[in-house]
């Protein structure tokens, strides 16, 4: 088994992955994301949220980091340093990805864009645009020779929520869910389908544009805690994979942990 643990804005993920290429994913769990904290405390949760899943610590094989809070790169790969004896492998633009960059500065990409994209340029058909649904919604396009063009970035859809309840007298905070029906009979409603039909409007359309750039059938795949709330509400077909991040961690360990 190895660890992978993708630091968010809003969540810390932690996963074990085993099996051929390291894509078979047996358990995941969250910490808070709190960017004061310390290794120690780090590594108390860690060993803490590992024993309930009952991983062998002395049994890791490895560890990789994927982070966008640079000042919590070092300290989660120090708590699992700790815990596993294990050097991590730091997600960046210049470990061996399967990609090359078509990017100005490769190295200001998020760290969990380019395990997206390593995932869906080793499994889906290319070209391809990812679009992962967190605290913000990033989308990637990957070109069917396998370079990274960039893409786009947008507040997530809870974000965006919380931005306009924080910023007005009258709109009250919600929280995203599926909707019953297009048009919202109330202000709850109007809140919540205008967030989720707009994302998802947002992803067709966006898709629709890059197809058109490229000039060839675009494989779209969603990823994210929002997704299943916004598929159902798109009106072109988008794969579904709960666990493109980590499988991506999984292509990036193998291909470079020796």
């Amino acid at each position: 088994m190895i660890l992978a643990v993708d630091i968010g804005n809003t969540n810390i993920c932690i996963g074990g992955l085993e099996g051929p290429g390291w894509q078979t994913i047996t358990f995941t769990s969250r910490m808070v994301t709190r960017p004061r904290c310390t290794a120690d405390e780090y590594t108390a949760e860690l060993k803490f949220l590992l024993a309930r899943m009952g991983v062998d610590l002395p049994g890791v094989e490895g560890v990789i980091v994927c982070s966008v809070v640079p000042v919590l790169t070092r300290v989660l790969a120090s708590a699992c340093r700790r815990l596993t004896g294990r050097e991590a492998i730091l997600v960046d633009h210049t470990l061996h990805t399967g990609l090359t960059f078509g990017v100005a500065e490769p190295a200001r990409v998020g760290h969990d864009r380019i395990a997206d994209a390593a995932a869906a340029a080793a499994l889906y058909p290319l070209p391809c645009m990812t679009v992962d649904m967190g605290t913000a919604t990033t989308y990637n396009v990957i070109d069917a020779t396998g370079q990274f063009l960039g893409g786009f970035i947008v507040p997530g859809v809870q974000t965006s929520l919380r931005a306009i309840s924080a910023g007005t007298a009258q709109l009250p905070p919600i929280a995203a869910e599926a909707p019953e029906h297009l048009i919202g009979r109330n202000t709850v409603e109007a809140l919540n389908n205008g967030a989720i039909f707009g994302t998802a409007s947002m992803l067709d359309g966006l898709a629709a544009r890059v197809e058109a750039q490229l000039g060839a059938p675009l494989t779209v795949v969603a990823t994210g805690g929002q997704a299943p709330n916004i598929l159902p509400c798109c009106q072109r077909q988008v794969h579904y994979d709960a666990d493109l991040l980590f499988k991506g961690l999984g292509i990036l360990y193998e291909k470079n942990h020796g």
